[in-house]
């Protein structure tokens, strides 16, 4: 058992003041502090949302056990029982208290240093590896072969090397999954077709690759296609140019080529279901995408990320994810990786009737893991190392702009201070919009209202 350095505090007044200078990892008081008069429960969550509290009763009436669950205490202990569960009690609160701010300091970076582009989100050391050749390799013509796991997010990244190539301005991505059209069709989806060239060919079809001239085309799962249709790409990436299914002229495009598959590509040359020369035509360069469950460190911030983005598609506010929900989905294994974990951040907000994911709201295999696992910490220390080992340099130089000779140099706290009360202001009380307006958390907005004591 862990030893706890305790601090008395003779009264709610006392423990609410002393806050302002020490925020402990778990507050132990009886009922009548916590639902009297005082109202402490309600007074150190509106300061401190994730600040568990425990309440000792001894012989107190049901409905005060019961109204000190309503107002969030986060645990009820027996006195008579209190020196047998007190200490594990005490032990788990204040580890889930820890676990908490580490994840909104995670947050918080994330908002600063968490996303490339407009489509990637991560800051685990393996995302950064992958932002910094994305952003090497975008401005070239270059071919990209990317693999990685289903649901890794191979396309979002052939987006993002379109988005920030100069082709972005001129052509558009034209994306092709060489597994989901039949064999038989996928050469004329690929390169069109004149009329008449087949049975049911009532009209000339533009194909992806003339679809895709001064732009990108992505050609996902290529290995599934037929090796005689790879010949014909090999001899595309060659000349540039093409002849449509029933045709003889020579159409020529200017085309940069992101190929995918979600299976060793070497290991499908050595199956025979990749011809080498197009493999070492693809494989300029090469991105191999990491499985979730190798970058643990990500899934604070892609559930964050993606509970944001559906509460607003479907008009749904939410605080945050219970410390109990975080702690399941960091021990389970996301086989369906960041594919998986969107749908699950879905499913939650479009099922859930309260203002805080908790772990009830998981489906049952993952709480089940959660159940058998322990929360991967260290992935959490490591992101938070990540992000700051990024920020370390500081503002940017294009940032930065020195104060005048008379201007008023405000302390930070100050700036940030009033930063908060401007867009509370502005948004009359609405803190989910503020939030997203300042580039925080609303659980650590929560947490600096109770700071600066702003009502």
């Amino acid at each position: 058992m862990k030893r706890f350095d305790a601090k008395h505090c003779d009264s709610p007044a006392a423990l609410l003041a002393s806050l302002t200078e020490i925020v402990p990892d778990v507050i132990v008081t009886d009922p009548a502090s916590a639902v009297g008069e005082s109202g402490l429960l309600e007074e150190v969550h509106r300061r401190y949302y994730r600040l568990p509290i425990v309440v000792v009763v001894g012989g107190a009436e049901v409905e005060t056990i019961v109204e000190c669950v309503k107002r969030g205490a986060y645990d009820v202990v027996d006195e008579r029982k209190a020196a047998e569960k007190l200490p594990d009690v005490l032990e788990k609160a204040a580890e889930e208290h820890r676990l908490m701010v580490e994840i909104d300091q995670l947050q918080d970076a994330y908002k600063r240093k968490g996303r490339f582009g407009d489509r990637l989100v991560g800051v685990s050391p393996p995302m950064h590896r992958i932002y910094e050749i994305i952003a090497r390799v975008a401005k070239t013509d270059s071919s990209v072969f990317l693999t990685g796991e289903s649901g890794t997010g191979k396309e979002l990244v052939a987006h993002t090397l379109h988005d920030l190539s100069p082709r972005a301005g001129v052509g558009r991505i034209v994306c092709l999954n060489c597994a989901t059209i039949p064999r038989d069709l996928l050469e004329s989806e690929l390169f069109g077709h004149e009329k008449g060239a087949f049975t049911g060919a009532d009209s000339r079809h533009i194909g992806r690759c003339e679809q895709a001239h001064m732009g990108t085309l992505f050609l996902d799962e290529i290995s599934d296609m037929d090796l005689a249709l790879q010949a014909k790409v090999l001899r595309f990436l060659e000349e540039r140019s093409f002849s449509r299914v029933g045709g003889t002229d020579l159409i020529a495009v200017d085309t940069r080529v992101v190929a995918a598959a979600n299976r060793d590509p070497w290991e499908e040359v050595k199956r025979g279901r990749l011809r080498e020369d197009l493999y070492y035509r693809l494989n300029v360069v090469p991105i191999v995408l990491p499985p979730l469950r190798d970058r643990p460190e990500d899934i604070p911030v892609l559930a964050e990320h993606f509970l944001a983005f559906y509460g607003e598609k479907h008009d749904k506010y939410f605080w945050d994810f219970s410390p109990e929900a975080m702690r399941m989905m960091l021990c389970y294994r996301w086989p369906g990786n960041v594919r998986e974990l969107r749908n699950t951040i879905e499913r939650i907000v479009v099922l859930a009737t309260s203002d805080t994911v908790t772990a009830d709201l998981l489906p049952e295999h993952m709480q089940e893991a959660g159940r058998k696992g322990d929360v991967p910490k260290l992935a959490v220390e490591e992101a938070l190392r990540c992000v700051q080992s990024a920020l370390r340099p500081g503002t940017a130089p294009s940032e930065a702009r020195p104060a005048a000779a008379d201007e008023e140099v405000l302390p930070l706290d100050e700036v940030e201070k009033r930063a908060i009360m401007a867009a509370v202001k502005k948004y009359e009380g609405n803190l989910s919009k503020a939030a997203r307006q300042l580039g925080l958390s609303r659980a650590t907005l929560y947490r600096k209202l109770g700071k600066y004591d702003i009502k």
